[in-house]
């Protein structure tokens, strides 16, 4: 017997999704109030209480019956309904629409999209990072420039494509290049600047061309006893944070216009009793996230010229190496991943002195090695060493996240994911040697 959904229930949903949408998008208007008035009682049939048992948002299923049901519901009401099937981001459909081949046979550690140029760092085992062009849908891409020399394989190469001719460059073998694995990347938000973080103990800075097709180290960063694991440039100040296996991170200031001649560690970070593996800037607070083999996350205040940092949090709830940290661009949230295989998300209070684990959640198989936040919807996008990728819409407050979508494709772990700013593309970096876009 088929159950029935009443009046309320869908309109309690209708409202919900209406209020999430206010939440992160507050300055878009309505040109049309939402009254769903003409929604009655609706059947939900075998395979949708299947769906429901399975934690699929009852919106979507309710939503999916408006839209296709042109004669019972008028054109008014399944335009709302379609809006939140928009808004709910559908994603059965995501798949990947390009793969990027070529730093060696070591595997990538770590993937970046610029802010507004469409480029993607990556940073490889093979001692290398490199820099990719790619089209306005994500389905093609070009290696245009190869940071360092590989001490793997053949000499690097630089590869263009100009109006349908592919011209091959030998690279000259850099002694700026790091001498050892690449293991995080980062470019500056306005600047054209690349940081990259290597096992060699060094962070570099690298100023590369406006296509991306010529890059120059301009400053190395001598300082750390032991592995630079990640670098993060401040969203708005001229600073630069690292952290490492000597178990500190540090805080690097640097001129304005990008140039490395000042370029001074400012503070550096104790507090962790272990490796640190992860650094992330809040967006606009002066604050500093840095999570650590110890277990746990710290969160540090520092000053406006990032010459003095003090520990305000320490977040314990993890069970084993807290591997990737970020921040929400909006919402005061950050998300923890593990190598206990889920990932935390902790509610900061207004100051950002405290954080609250507000949800745990599990569905990795194995260690979870790098998450990221959406930029504007409710998503949060984990990377793991069994191999998948998966998304989690969560709730406005961040207290309850469900898995709606899991990509599989790469052959070994996936060791960083990151978001475009605008587009709607995905990338991973993968121990399998390559990075992929998803769309």
């Amino acid at each position: 017997m088929e159950n029935i959904i009443a009046q309320p229930l869908y309109l309690r949903a209708f409202q919900t999704n209406r209020e999430q949408l206010k939440l992160y998008f507050p300055f878009r208007s309505e040109k049309h109030p939402i009254i769903p008035t003409e929604i009655y009682n609706t059947i939900v049939d075998k395979k949708q209480r299947i769906d429901l048992l399975m934690k699929s948002h009852l919106s979507v299923i309710l939503a999916k019956k408006l839209v296709g049901n042109v004669r019972l519901y008028p054109r008014f009401t399944r335009f709302h309904a379609q809006r939140i099937l928009t808004r709910l981001h559908y994603f059965q459909d995501i798949k990947c629409v390009e793969t990027l081949a070529g730093q060696s046979s070591l595997g990538v550690n770590s993937v970046a999209f610029h802010p507004t140029a469409p480029l993607l760092a990556t940073g490889s085992y093979d001692w290398t990072a490199k820099l990719w062009r790619f089209s306005a849908d994500g389905s093609a891409a070009t290696c245009v420039a190869t940071l360092g020399f590989s001490a793997y394989g053949s000499a690097a190469t630089c590869v263009a494509t100009l109006d349908d001719v592919v011209l091959m460059t030998d690279v000259m073998k850099l002694e700026v290049g790091h001498s050892n694995y690449v293991l995080s990347v980062a470019f500056h938000p306005t600047a054209p600047l690349l940081a990259t973080g290597s096992s060699d103990k060094t962070a570099k800075l690298w100023r590369f061309s406006d296509d991306g097709s010529a890059a120059t180290c301009v400053a190395t960063l001598e300082g750390h006893s032991n592995w630079v694991y990640s670098v993060a440039f401040h969203p708005t100040a001229p600073l630069l944070a690292t952290g490492s296996s000597d178990k500190t991170a540090k805080l690097w200031r640097f001129s304005a216009d990008g140039s490395a001649s000042d370029m001074t560690c400012v503070a550096t970070l104790a507090g962790h009793i272990d490796r640190i593996t992860s650094v992330a800037f809040h967006p606009t607070a002066p604050l500093l996230a840095t999570g650590s083999c110890d277990n746990t996350t710290k969160l540090w205040r520092f000053s406006a010229d990032g010459s003095a940092a003090t520990c305000v949090a320490t977040l314990a709830g993890h069970n084993w190496i807290v591997t990737s940290v970020a921040f929400h661009p909006t919402a005061p949230l950050l998300a923890t991943g593990s190598c206990d295989n889920t990932m935390k998300l902790w509610r900061l209070s207004a100051d950002g002195s405290a954080a609250t684990c507000v949800a745990t959640l599990a569905g990795h198989s194995d260690h979870v090695l790098s998450v990221a936040f959406h930029p504007t919807a409710p998503l949060l996008a984990t990377g793991s060493r069994d191999e998948t990728v998966k998304l989690w819409r969560f709730s406005a407050d961040g207290s309850a996240a469900t898995c709606v979508a899991t990509l599989a494709g790469h052959s070994d772990g996936i060791r960083s994911v990151a978001f475009h700013p605008t587009a709607p593309l995905l990338a991973t970096g993968s121990w399998d040697s390559t990075s992929k876009f998803w769309k």
